[in-house]
């Protein structure tokens, strides 16, 4: 009976699960900006509720809206990097990863470096100083993070949902970088 069905386990979790799916399948670029900018928002705020007990809405919102941006961009990149080094083997990997590591790896680090200091004072000057005393030590600290992560993300990851891991592992990598950052304003 109808009544029967709509009590039953499978609809109740298949239901909101085919939607995400849906999404993800009918608007990618939607569902990942959305991903990327829960999980930018998540990481900064777990970060600033543990360092510094202080919420500071305005770089919340800073990267909140980063992390739309670069999910979205990620869609792409990954289908780029996909159609040019297509598959899961060990070459294709290994083409994937120094690609990823030399031309995403310092946009996203570059990113967070200058252009979120930018927006936050709207200083270029002091986003050029931040970017100049923080990247060359973040990429190198997190090349090896990245390595290890996208090996499974390239070999394991549909292609579809490469993003949303990108993302979730982001998230660790904000706390990294921004402990890196908070450890470098307390040196100075």
């Amino acid at each position: 009976s109808a009544l029967k069905r709509s009590f039953s386990t499978r609809n109740t979790f298949s239901s909101p699960t085919n939607k995400i799916k849906r999404l993800f399948n009918d608007r990618p670029l939607l569902s990942n900006g959305l991903i990327g900018g829960f999980f930018m928002c998540t990481g900064v705020l777990t970060q600033q509720v543990y360092f510094d007990s202080n919420i500071k809405w305005k770089e919340v919102i800073t990267f909140s809206s980063l992390g739309f941006a670069l999910g979205p961009a990620g869609v792409y990149w990954y289908r780029w990097l996909e159609k040019k080094f297509p598959g899961t083997g060990l070459l294709a990997i290994i083409k994937k990863l120094i690609i990823d590591e030399f031309v995403w790896g310092p946009l996203t680090v570059v990113s967070i470096f200058y252009v979120l200091p930018f927006f936050e004072t709207l200083d270029h000057q002091y986003a050029i100083n931040e970017f100049k005393q923080k990247f060359l030590n973040a990429w190198i600290g997190s090349a090896g993070f990245w390595l290890l992560f996208q090996s499974f993300n390239f070999r394991f990851v549909p292609l579809k949902y490469r993003v949303v891991y990108l993302m979730a592992v982001e998230f660790f990598m904000i706390l990294l970088l921004l402990f890196i950052d908070i450890n470098t304003e307390l040196k100075n």
